[in-house]
């Protein structure tokens, strides 16, 4: 799935003007036409207090807003597809011009819809006496007439956030940020939702903290003065997206190329040496064959990028993986490049890894939950274009894998060609979804009603995942475990410390594939029933928690 981003701008200096031959933009409109052969068009913004943007994109595959220096602020869209439309919410620098760049192929129609608004921050201040010894000490130093500066410098030193011991299985984790107006939100919380942060006192510190497990491993934005839009509660709570931004004294991520802040998220890594290092996926491809290329389906009428990753071996590969939202996971976190190297390290077999382009979020949302179209599409479309292109699809080695949507997918798609597809490994699966006007957990009850067929389950899920429908990705993940053990399929339940976040899906598609090729099995079960007992002791592992200093 491509991204589109959003993001805060503010404090930039100006002198010269803006390139000619922008078009001046009003703060609300709707423009379209035809990209010539620079493949450019130029839109000049106005100079506002407090803003935000909400816009709509069509035909445009790249978004890019400049300083009046033409200077790159941010990227707001990247290598989109040309049919494609995307949503963006962002704001513009304040009092200052600048100018939005859209890119597109020659001769494509684009069109543009728009709407700027002044407004303020969410006023969510909160004053809180701290947990945490540290900032318990602060608090006494500013209560004595002290000052946070020598607080902001050791932490420049030793970066955030926050951690300190709580017991042999837990730590205290600490987030900060320094001297926002009116409010400060964390988006991918341990607690699983868009939490705020506390004021310490009237000064520039501002905190939350949570007892997690000592192998927590998640990745996490920081939103400043989120501003008010008007809207729904959902267009309030999106508002976040304005202001999140990468944690700026955390220097750990996993982005690998260099990305303005807005479009990094920071790391927390508390648990042992991972295989998704930022180290592995800044390699170049050494020991493979990694190549581009486009599929049309006739099936969704729609056409899409298929990247696949070959390794080079004595034997052709004879496990494959397919996996969805596979831009995602390769042009952002390098996927191929960290198996690669696994791969000849011997800690993996060699395995082929079929990267689906998931489109943009609207056909994200349409395809990857249950939906017999694309089923068929994998089944009778890009299965026999794999097999052309030599790559096997056999049932006992082919994994279908993805995240979010994506295990929803994966477990559907296993359901309507069982044949076909033999092995699923689903990372924070989305089974709480459901067609309009049913419960929810819809596929969960497939599975009951289907005959048990010949598929593998590996299943994770983030104990950080407590909210939302029927009680979040977490319950919902632990109950179709259980679902499948009645049925009698062989399946494991793998809970992680984590969240909803590619940082830990990564490591889980490697601990996966090592799991299903046989590489991290201790032994194999004899019997149905070792299995079975297998998955229940998994399920009734600790349950999703995160303790946090409450509101």
């Amino acid at each position: 799935m491509k991204m589109a981003w959003s993001g805060l701008l503010i404090g930039l200096s100006a002198t010269p003007a803006l390139a000619a031959g922008c078009e001046a933009m009003s703060v609300q409109g709707e423009q379209q036409g035809k990209f010539d052969a620079s493949g450019e068009v130029c839109f000049e913004l106005p100079a506002l207090g407090e803003n935000y943007v909400s816009a709509t994109l069509s035909g445009v595959t790249d978004a890019r807003l400049l300083d009046r220096q033409n200077r790159r602020l941010r990227s707001l869209l990247e290598a989109g597809p040309v049919d494609g439309e995307q949503t963006l919410l962002f704001s513009l620098p304040v009092n200052q011009p600048s100018s939005l760049v859209l890119h597109g192929e020659e001769g494509a129609r684009w069109h543009f819809r728009w709407r700027i608004k002044e407004t303020s921050s969410l006023p969510r201040t909160q004053v809180l006496a701290p947990v945490s010894p540290l900032l318990q000490k602060l608090a006494r130093e500013l209560a004595r007439g002290g000052t946070t500066d020598a607080f902001w410098h050791d932490r420049q030193q030793q970066g955030t956030p926050l951690v300190e011991p709580v017991d042999a299985t837990h730590k205290r984790v600490t987030f900060l940020w320094r001297g926002a107006r009116n409010n400060v939100f964390i988006l991918g919380s341990p607690a699983g939702d868009h939490d705020p942060l506390f004021r310490l006192g009237r000064s520039d510190v501002w905190f939350r903290s949570y007892v997690v497990p000592a192998d927590t491993l998640m990745q996490y934005k920081l939103a400043p003065d989120v501003p008010q839009v008007q809207g729904t509660p959902r267009d309030q709570r999106r508002a976040i997206l304005v202001s999140a931004q990468a944690d700026p004294l955390n220097p750990a991520t996993m982005n690998t190329r260099q990305a303005d802040r807005f479009n990094r998220y920071s790391l927390l890594a508390l648990g042992p040496a991972r295989y998704c290092t930022p180290q592995r996926m800044a390699r170049p491809v050494r020991h493979g064959v990694l190549s581009r290329e486009t599929l049309y389906s006739q099936i969704l009428n729609n056409r899409r990028d298929i990247i696949l990753y070959r390794p080079r071996v004595a034997q052709p590969a004879r496990w494959t993986l397919l996996l969805f939202d596979g831009q995602v996971y390769q042009d952002e976190y390098r996927f191929a490049s960290v198996m690669d190297d696994l791969i000849a390290r011997h800690i993996v077999p060699p395995v082929n890894i079929v990267f689906i382009d998931s489109l943009d979020h609207a056909r994200r949302g349409q395809e990857l939950p249950p939906n017999p179209a694309f089923a068929d599409f994998m089944a009778h479309e890009l299965v026999p274009w794999l097999q052309q292109k030599g790559i096997p699809v056999q049932r006992q080695k082919t994994v279908l894998a993805g995240s979010s949507y994506g295990g929803l997918a994966s477990s559907w798609v296993a359901l309507r060609y069982p044949r076909l597809f033999g092995n699923v490994l689903s990372l924070s699966g989305s089974y709480w979804w459901s067609p309009k006007g049913e419960d929810a957990g819809w596929l969960t009850r497939q599975y009951q009603q289907s005959p048990r067929y010949p598929i593998r389950f590996w299943l994770q899920a983030g104990r950080f995942e407590s909210q939302g429908p029927d009680g979040g990705i977490f319950r919902n993940t632990e109950n179709f475990a259980r679902v499948l053990h009645d049925k009698g399929y062989r399946a494991s339940f793998h809970p992680w410390s984590s969240g909803h976040d590619y940082a830990a899906w990564c490591e889980a598609l490697v601990a996966g594939m090592r799991d299903f090729t046989g590489l991290n099995r201790v032994r194999k079960p004899a019997t149905p029933d070792e299995a079975d007992n297998q998955i229940l002791n998994n399920a009734k592992r600790q349950k999703p928690q995160a303790k946090q200093q409450g509101i």
